[in-house]
């Protein structure tokens, strides 16, 4: 398997964890992420910890030996949404950091205390929520959710 495949399948390990995200003041959530492979499989994960922080998506397994992190992304209101784009793909383990190519990768945060409509699209987020879509080079598919436990500091 090549070493972005690894990343791929090391990064289902990894949703049995946790994450993080993009505003500057830290949040956390738990979620849900589902991993579509370029030949079609599926896998869904329930239960994974969202946090939001410094412009960066990070996931990390629940033994905390896996880490995925989407960081550096623009990020702008688009609303009362926050909107963020691009950045670096990055996963961690064993001490190893691998860089993942990817073609897309948008991130929507509500920080507010109502449920939204994402913007152009009938998409509801709900309050303190976020979602995210990530599609890398290699035509993998990587889509979550999740509802914030607490919202960044005003």
């Amino acid at each position: 398997m090549t070493p972005v495949g690894q990343v791929v399948a090391a990064f289902a390990v990894v949703l049995s964890g946790a994450i993080a995200i993009v505003p500057s003041a830290p949040a956390s959530a738990a979620g849900n992420v589902r991993i579509q492979q370029r030949d079609g499989s599926v896998k869904t994960y329930s239960g994974v910890i969202l946090k939001v922080a410094n412009r960066t998506l990070t996931l990390i397994s629940a033994d905390k030996v896996s880490t995925v992190a989407i960081s550096g992304a623009d990020c702008a209101p688009d609303g009362v949404i926050v909107r963020c784009t691009g950045g670096g793909f990055s996963f961690a383990q064993d001490g190893r950091k691998n860089i993942v190519p990817f073609k897309t990768a948008t991130f929507y945060f509500n920080p507010t205390d109502r449920n939204q409509t994402l913007p152009l699209s009938t998409t509801p987020i709900g309050a303190h929520s976020v979602i995210f879509a990530v599609q890398t080079a290699k035509g993998t598919y990587i889509t979550g959710n999740g509802k914030l436990d607490e919202g960044p500091a005003k």
